[in-house]
């Protein structure tokens, strides 16, 4: 049974646990982007960056050591609280986070949101793969933390958003660079008027999943499984407004095994056109390659549905490649290095955000992986022990 709070957007005051600046080599050094766009190479020098980096928390490494692979984070948490690496914040708060990387800047509130199962007030909009759902849900039981922030996008904050904005005015509470160059800037927001005001506000609202929809689907399960423990009922959460503070929305790519150009050029159904070449600056196509010839594939009327959708519900069936060895790339270059002869690399354009918000609200699901959007939330900066 839902929770009745469940059915108003919440984002709650939480005593975030953050690094302590003289136990770390530099605040900055010890973040990490998310789980899931970390690459081999990324994942080597933040791991060579300092010891206590969060990659070393939220990519449980050897796979074959199975169940057991997430004890490894869980002590090096425990070790890190016991010897004062990181620590809690004495008092509540939302926290207004800011990252700032040349022209993009990302900023809104941080704090414990209300999970939501019935989909009323917090809306996904892509579909999640179980495997990556019962990973992400192993390491928050072992090491009883959100240690990752989802990303949730609504319109119009109003009053909410001239809280954030009064509050970036401040003395920022926590500062930081990263390797990448950005600046992160992190403000404590306390008074119980202003958080009155912002909970009246963000409870008008529904909000989208932009980033996160397996660690969210985690958290459901999570509260699943503990029904009687209240620090189930909610999940670290920024949430943002995109009329105020904009957010990027890029395509994630694909590379598919067992499909060939040959067989993209002979099955693809009636209402398509394959066209030679890579035919840039077109909205809703699909570039294919093998590495070497390239096609682009678009619907031959246009549209209103992402070209994503139709690519998993429509073309990838009619080509007969296998759905089930597709593998994601949040950058082309990672995808066509992959490209070759039994095995096409798929550039993709963005879906527009009102297709994707559109969707949303009619409960629409996109395939899983449909969308990039950005920036992300370091990990690192602040997380939730529960």
């Amino acid at each position: 049974m839902l929770d009745s709070r469940g059915s108003v957007l919440r984002l709650d005051p939480l005593r975030a646990w953050r690094f302590v600046a003289g136990m770390v080599s530099g605040l900055g050094a010890v973040t990490s982007p998310p789980y899931d766009v970390l690459e081999p190479a990324l994942v080597r020098r933040l791991t060579a960056s300092d010891l206590h980096n969060m990659v070393r928390l939220i990519l449980p490494r050897d796979p074959n050591l199975g169940p057991s692979r997430y004890d490894e984070p869980a002590r090096r948490l425990a070790t890190w609280q016991e010897a004062g690496v990181v620590i809690q914040d004495p008092r509540p708060a939302l926290y207004v986070y800011e990252q700032r990387l040349g022209d993009a800047v990302l900023c809104g509130l941080v704090g414990a949101l209300a999970l939501d199962p019935l989909r009323q007030v917090v809306l996904p909009h892509e579909n999640v793969m179980p495997h990556w759902v019962d990973d992400r849900l192993e390491l928050m039981e072992a090491t009883d933390a959100d240690l990752e922030p989802i990303l949730l996008a609504y319109g119009d904050g109003g009053a909410a958003s001239d809280a954030v904005d009064a509050a970036r005015t401040g003395v920022p509470w926590v500062e930081a660079e990263t390797e990448n160059g950005a600046e992160h800037r992190i403000w404590r927001i306390e008074d119980p008027e202003t958080l009155a005001v912002i909970a009246a506000e963000i409870g008008r609202h529904e909000a989208l999943i932009a980033d996160g929809h397996h660690r969210y689907a985690a958290y459901l399960e999570r509260r699943r499984r503990e029904p009687d423990r209240p620090s189930t009922e909610v999940g670290l959460a920024m949430l943002v407004d995109y009329n105020r503070h904009p957010l990027t929305l890029d395509p994630i790519h694909r590379v598919v095994p067992g499909l060939t150009l040959d067989m993209i050029r002979s099955r693809t159904p009636a209402g398509w056109n394959v066209l030679p070449g890579r035919l840039e600056n077109i909205p809703d196509r699909m570039a294919v390659t093998d590495g070497t010839t390239w096609l682009t594939v678009r619907p031959a009327n246009g549209q209103t549905v992402p070209i994503v959708s139709s690519l998993h519900e429509h073309l990838i069936p009619a080509w007969g490649a296998p759905a089930e060895d597709i593998t994601f790339h949040h950058t082309w270059s990672d995808a066509l290095a992959m490209a070759g002869p039994d095995q096409a690399s798929i550039e993709l354009t963005a879906p527009h955000l009102d297709q994707v918000l559109g969707s949303a609200i009619q409960g629409v699901i996109l395939p899983q992986k449909a969308t990039s959007f950005g920036p992300k939330p370091r990990v690192g900066l602040l997380f939730r022990v529960l």
